[in-house]
């Protein structure tokens, strides 16, 4: 009865945790087995040779069952991975297939002889637009790839956030371009990497854009205290649904809301959060007491006044 109290809980170890414990927990098992209740008891040493037996059936049973635990462990890590990867690229071929349209349409029809100009212009302008949107879905393969080989580095300088917040809304304009932005930034300098921020905050963007109706605004607020950088966006879309807000940051994971639109891959919010890691920072999503969804970034930052205030000042 003992023996199979021991067993059942490495069983349980070997389940729940590494190999390594497991097989650790196993050893140990046998020790305090053979310490506490083999003959003689107190000591290490073994009298009958049937408890030698149990002692080394114990350890053996415990082994097998931690190694065929991890197996089934690695073996659920494999699915998973497949899972993703295959969600990956439909999500990516979906991205894809527009654009590439759109610009073969408009190239195509850049070949006409009975377009004015002005029609020419425009077409011209929609193979612009959609060979940016290639390029920054590019971008994102490319920045989870580093963020999935953990290869993003910070190369951290002084900047204002009124600065950082102005690059991520040219990186995000194609999807806010119908969105009144309001910025409000503190009159500081902080130290970040600020392409590794504008980019992350223009995924928070593009996301405010995309999910929320034609016109509405987006807010942006950044607030510097004396060790963080805080950033704020709030959209006047439906929220988030409560059963959806754990998944959020799951790579390639569009909710229900999300798989009615026409572009986007899923990545946005995975990616702004694994740049935004890189610097030693998280990010958040809620609901807004008013409606609509806020996406919180903090950085910890060094601050000082920035350059103008010390102007001001003198």
């Amino acid at each position: 009865m003992v023996s199979l109290s021991f067993l059942l809980i490495v069983l349980v170890v070997a389940t729940m945790s590494t190999r390594r414990i497991a097989v650790t927990t196993s050893i140990a098992a046998s020790f305090c087995f053979n310490f506490f209740f083999l003959e003689p008891v107190g000591t290490l040493r073994i009298a009958n040779p049937q408890n030698l037996a149990e002692l080394f059936t114990l350890l053996a049973v415990s082994v097998v069952a931690s190694h065929l635990s991890s197996q089934v462990r690695e073996a659920q890590v494999l699915r998973r991975a497949a899972e993703l990867k295959s969600a990956l690229l439909e999500s990516l071929s979906h991205a894809l297939k527009t654009p590439l349209t759109a610009v073969t349409v408009a190239a195509n029809n850049l070949n006409a002889s009975s377009l004015t100009p002005e029609e020419r212009r425009e077409q011209a302008a929609i193979v612009r637009a959609e060979l940016d949107r290639l390029n920054r879905l590019f971008q994102d393969v490319v920045d989870m790839a580093r963020i999935e080989t953990r290869a993003v580095i910070a190369e951290r300088e002084w900047v204002e956030p009124g600065d950082i917040i102005e690059a991520a809304a040219r990186q995000a304009e194609p999807a806010c371009d119908t969105h009144p932005l309001t910025v409000g930034a503190d009159r500081a300098l902080v130290r970040v990497d600020p392409r590794l921020t504008s980019a992350a905050l223009a995924h928070v963007l593009e996301n405010a854009g995309q999910y929320s109706p034609a016109g509405s605004a987006i807010d942006v607020r950044a607030v510097v205290s004396q060790h963080e950088l805080r950033i704020d966006v709030r959209d006047r879309g439906i929220g988030i649904n409560p059963d959806e807000q754990h998944r959020l940051f799951e790579r390639s994971y569009r909710g229900a809301h999300a798989r009615e639109q026409r572009f986007g891959t899923g990545m946005g919010l995975t990616i702004a959060q694994g740049l935004i890691a890189a610097e030693g920072g998280r990010i958040a999503v809620a609901n807004h007491p008013e409606g609509g969804a806020v996406v919180t970034i903090a950085l910890p930052v060094e601050s000082r006044p920035s350059a103008a205030l010390d102007g001001e000042a003198v």
